[in-house]
């Protein structure tokens, strides 16, 4: 079991978290000691403590950690992470995006041996990447500390050398703009009919980019009920039809009021084989590129007189409208989300607590009793 010791005859070997091996023994000076580097197999940590018992009998030993400081040493921080993300289980587009991460923001420590990493150094580093990047500058930050934690884990570091506070986190550089309901009425009337059941369903039923592109004709219940969102789109060295973002399906049920408009879309513009597109591809390839749909939108936009709105922003109307008649939980499920923190921004954005707290306030002044005074500069109890 991952993370349980496993008591041998003579020694013990653990299996970790990031599913590598680990061999430590109580030595003759009576201390523990830890195999300097983990293993791939169990077979491997178990040769290991074998070589350490052999040294034992014969009276050669001395503690491993004085014996292996040239292997221990070697690992550069670019070999390591490299064979992270080899062995992890990513999505295409996860994958792709860290191994650019690791060509270009990464590229300063690559050549840094592992065991020699300090937080000084880790510092220098995220200081010297492009302020103006924010985004990318606390993805590279968060994959470099998920990368040495599992190093942690590993054994290979005593601590994780990436210590700088909040620098995983990072504040948008636009803010979304969320149209009216009257406005988005008025874009779904303005943009051609073949795409405005697309607006309709990116702005009311809260489905990305590629999750709304891979909808298949199978995917609808009747009557335009219910939407089965279980794959996505990625266009990143190809196309890779995966899971949604958020690695499970789920089901989405259709507003009342856009249902005819999904039926009708079904009729008029969808090819009848069950596999077939919602929303076929304008000039061939697989699916619809948002480029071609971009342009679309953007003339509907100017039709109504708004500019600045990104086809992301549908979904942003999404979560707004269902945050203020969902709660926290119903917000995640309907958009797909896996971690509470994108929907509180939704549930924030529409709470109106702010004003609640206020109109207490001059309640709480109204009910104060007539002999209880405060002028200006008394402290609060």
């Amino acid at each position: 079991m991952v993370g349980r010791s496993n008591r041998r005859g003579w020694g013990w070997i653990r299996r970790l978290p990031s599913k590598r091996w680990q061999a430590s023994y109580v030595g003759p000076d009576t201390a523990r000691h830890t195999a300097p580097y983990t293993f791939t197999a169990k077979m491997d940590a178990e040769a290991w403590l074998a070589d350490e018992r052999r040294l034992i009998e014969r009276q050669e030993w001395t503690p491993p950690a004085q014996r292996a400081p040239a292997r221990t040493g070697v690992l550069t921080v670019g070999q390591y992470s490299r064979s992270w993300v080899e062995h992890r289980s990513l999505k295409a587009r996860t994958r792709t995006h860290y191994q650019g991460l690791l060509e270009r923001q990464l590229a300063p420590l690559v050549d840094v041996q592992l065991r020699g990493l300090t937080p000084a150094q880790v510092r220098s580093w995220h200081a010297s990447m492009d302020p103006s990047r924010p985004t990318i500058r606390a993805h590279a930050y968060g994959l470099l500390h998920a990368i040495l934690a599992t190093a942690v884990s590993d054994g290979m570091l005593d601590r994780n050398p990436c210590a700088i506070p909040r620098a995983m986190k990072t504040s948008r550089r636009r803010e979304p703009v969320i149209l009216s309901v009257t406005e988005l009425g008025r874009l779904a009337d303005a943009i051609v009919p073949k795409y405005r059941a697309l607006v309709l369903i990116s702005a009311w039923c809260g489905l990305r980019w590629g999750e709304v592109t891979e909808l298949r004709r199978s995917d609808v219940s009747a009557g335009a009920e219910v939407l089965s969102v279980g794959r996505a789109a990625v266009h990143r060295g190809g196309c890779v039809v995966s899971t949604p973002k958020a690695g499970k399906g789920r089901s989405v049920v259709v507003p009342p009021h856009i249902r005819a408009d999904v039926d009708h879309h079904l009729d008029t513009f969808v090819d009848k084989e069950t596999d077939a597109l919602l929303f076929a591809p304008a000039r061939g390839g697989c699916h619809l590129r948002d480029k071609v749909f971009a342009e679309h939108f953007v003339q509907a936009l100017a039709k109504i007189g708004r500019q600045g709105v990104r086809v992301h922003d549908l979904r942003h109307f999404c979560g707004t409208q269902t945050a203020r008649v969902g709660s926290l939980a119903e917000t995640m499920s309907r958009l797909g989300h896996s971690t509470v923190s994108a929907s509180l921004l939704y549930q924030g954005i529409v709470s109106g607590r702010d004003a609640e707290i206020a109109y207490a306030l001059s309640e709480l002044a109204k009910n104060m009793p007539k002999d209880v005074t405060t002028q200006p500069g008394d402290a609060i109890p």
